[in-house]
């Protein structure tokens, strides 16, 4: 697992990545939908990774923790639901913005989560 740390460096490194790419998409002559998607995509690419250590903390603290867990996740769902549907099926946003976005996210998470420095294992006695 990722710790906190360096989740919010790679999360920040993701950010700038995809605002750059945006901008050389804007200035190469794409579309402003294009850019929206970038934008998207990396807020829903990256929600999940930022929320799950916090919800999973919950869930397993006690039965209300649960209760809270599920609530949590459903809002998620939702949110997800009514980003895509305004963006995409509202036309606001480019569906491969969305995708880019979101798969930049993952590819540069799993990248930096296999480079990441591991601490030695602790020996039991």
């Amino acid at each position: 697992m990722i710790d906190s740390t360096h989740l919010k460096r790679l999360l920040l490194g993701a950010a700038v990545l995809l605002l750059v790419g945006a901008g050389v998409a804007l200035a190469l002559g794409s579309p402003l939908s294009f850019a929206g998607g970038l934008g998207l995509g990396f807020i829903l690419g990256a929600a999940p990774f930022v929320s799950w250590t916090w919800i999973v903390a919950r869930a397993t603290a006690s039965k209300k923790g649960r209760a809270l867990a599920v609530v949590i996740l459903a809002a998620k769902l939702a949110f997800y639901a009514g980003a895509l549907y305004l963006g995409i099926i509202r036309a606001m946003v480019s569906p491969v913005g969305v995708m880019i976005g979101m798969t930049g996210v993952a590819f540069i998470l799993l990248l930096g989560g296999l480079w990441a420095r591991t601490a030695p294992a602790k020996e039991v006695s």
